[in-house]
């Protein structure tokens, strides 16, 4: 083979060939020699490449792909223009079977002490043009914004294949002739703006943390899809009266649907017309030292005795899970997460009194690395 596969050197121009051997959990291609591991994303098993080290941490390296040597079989063109620069998306060199296959081994490696769990798949019915919200970060005295790219720098992004057409529009208007700088009086030099749809209008906040009213999820078949198999879930465990809290739930998206008692608990969530009467709110950060003794003396009385906890906390997870069930003692715990590390750690925490039924995974990020995983965990002794 006239590469030198297996070997770590640099070349001229800092220009290095790698085999990649496997992908990690984050779909980076994964390369091994004279004891150095590299990490190089938008590749592909039994691929030979060129890349360019970026970053080193003793005998672990990081590298950008320059040049694909001997493609795999399963490679493909990206259809995006913008992709082999963009931080966006991460699988648009393959097909979307191949791409769920990848999602389905990297969960099946964060669950490997839990080889008995099964994981259900549950596909995207689109892969383009999907998203109803995109985060635009900008540079104000180099006059860019875009998405980040490879080297966390703003890339103008005018033609992304994520963003449904409506978010596109606004985008481009914002481009034209760089009308986005006018949006930012007193804001400062670097920050972002957000595009989302509500209501059937697309707005642009800037420098808001969750700029709709609370986080909800990007994709809203997928959404509507999750929200569905989660109230098949709770009939399954919770009796119709029951009170169920709704931890991190932002506006209420998740249990909206739910024909029972609910108490909403979200930093930044707010009650929206869409909320129905079965939900109440609670404005509180979780994450405070005191954030369960604060939660009891915000909830009435007739609400303090929860059966089911819904959790969708941020990528960070919640350390403490092992406190809320202990203190508040559910019959049931839905567990989403779009970090599988933190899911892990968390739900692991809560095995010795629960049992861990199901694990779903949901691919709410077609094109990314990115995807929900959701357990549901219920008392030993009610199964």
């Amino acid at each position: 083979m006239p590469y030198n596969v297996g070997k770590i050197f640099t070349t001229r121009n800092n220009m290095t060939h790698f085999h990649i051997l496997d992908l990690d959990t984050m779909g980076q291609g994964v390369a091994k020699a004279d004891g150095q591991i590299t990490f190089i994303a938008k590749t592909l098993p039994n691929e030979v490449v060129a890349a360019e080290v970026y970053r080193n941490k003793k005998n672990i390296h990081f590298a950008h792909m320059t040049e694909v040597l001997t493609p795999a079989p399963e490679r493909q063109e990206a259809p995006c223009p913008h992709y082999a620069q963009c931080g966006g998306c991460d699988y648009q060199h393959v097909d979307y079977p191949t791409e769920l296959a990848f999602k389905q081994k990297s969960l099946r490696l964060h669950l490997r002490h839990f080889p008995n769990v099964d994981i259900t798949v549950h596909a995207a019915p689109q892969r383009w043009h999907y998203r109803n919200r995109i985060q635009l970060h900008y540079h104000a005295d180099k006059k860019v914004m875009g998405l980040m790219d490879v080297n966390y720098e703003p890339l103008p992004v005018q033609n992304c294949q994520l963003i449904q057409a409506d978010v596109r529009e606004k985008m481009l208007e914002l481009y034209q002739d760089d009308a986005w700088l006018e949006l930012l009086q007193d804001e400062p030099k670097r920050g972002h703006l957000e595009l989302y749809c509500r209501d059937e209008e697309v707005q642009v906040s800037v420098n808001e943390p969750y700029a709709n009213g609370g986080f909800t999820q990007v994709f809203p078949h997928m959404n509507h899809y999750l929200t569905t198999w989660l109230t098949h879930q709770v009939n399954q465990y919770v009796a119709d009266n029951a009170v169920i809290y709704d931890l991190f739930g932002g506006n209420g998206n998740l249990s909206l649907p739910l024909s029972r008692p609910t108490v909403v608990v979200d930093q930044y969530g707010e009650h929206t017309p869409q909320n129905n009467e079965h939900q109440s709110f609670v404005s509180q950060n979780l994450y405070a030292k005191d954030a369960i003794q604060r939660l009891q003396a915000a909830i009435p009385e007739e609400l303090s005795q929860p059966t089911c906890l819904i959790i969708d906390p941020p990528r960070s997870g919640l350390k403490n899970l092992k406190d809320f069930v202990a203190t508040f003692k559910p019959k049931a715990v839905i567990f989403i997460a779009c970090e599988p590390t933190s899911f892990v750690r968390d739900m692991a925490t809560c095995l010795e009194h629960y049992t861990l039924m199901k694990v779903d995974l949901f691919d709410l990020f077609p094109a990314t690395q990115h995807y929900e995983t959701v357990g549901v965990l219920v008392l030993n002794e009610l199964v």
